[in-house]
């Protein structure tokens, strides 16, 4: 008896000191989930799903976290390398309406913000950086619908695309902003998003 009290004790003890508390910055408020299966994709790639790792299976990888070196987002490159992903097409993550599309300075190049509104009323913004070009505007667009290229932000930085989802108590819900900050409430975690809601 006494060894088996211990034995549970060690083990329960254990899995609670491995267990990392959750990051309050980078979980999803419950009441964001308010948008249907199937509402959000990825911007990138062929299919509306690829994953987050450097594998070869969809040709695509999340390079810089959200969270990682205070990121605000998620850099998303070919597994090619270099700028082997300059001019591929980039998708409105879902429906929703360009709210929008200009250049934005050397650290961002051409940016698209897309508003998405769920059935209760819940919104979400989405941001695509560093785009060559812009090939909508305005008005409104479909889940999957091309929206921009990759680009380079005018020679800055390697291609890629910065992806940002944001809900409406973030602070720059209305502006670019600095796509690197310490506080992150406001933004959301883009690939865990779309997992909850694809």
């Amino acid at each position: 008896m006494r060894i088996a009290r211990f034995s549970i004790t060690f083990v329960l003890t254990t899995m609670i000191a491995c267990t990392s508390p959750q990051d309050p910055n980078k979980s999803i408020p419950d009441f964001l989930i308010a948008f249907p299966a199937q509402s959000f994709a990825y911007p990138v790639g062929k299919g509306d799903y690829v994953t987050e790792k450097n594998d070869w299976w969809d040709n695509w990888y999340n390079a810089q976290d959200f969270g990682e070196n205070r990121h605000l987002g998620e850099d998303w490159n070919k597994t090619t390398g270099g700028d082997s992903d300059c001019g591929e097409p980039v998708f409105s993550t879902a429906d929703g309406e360009i709210v929008f599309a200009e250049a934005s300075g050397p650290g961002w190049g051409n940016v698209v913000i897309v508003e998405h509104t769920a059935t209760n009323g819940t919104k979400l913004r989405s941001l695509y950086g560093h785009l060559e070009t812009i090939t909508r505007t305005a008005g409104s667009v479909s889940r999957r619908e091309q929206i921009g290229t990759i680009g380079n932000a005018n020679g800055r930085y390697k291609c890629h695309l910065h992806f940002e989802i944001r809900w409406n108590e973030c602070p720059l819900w209305a502006v670019v902003g600095p796509g690197y900050s310490d506080a992150r409430h406001g933004w959301i975690d883009p690939s865990e998003f779309i997992e909850k809601t694809r």
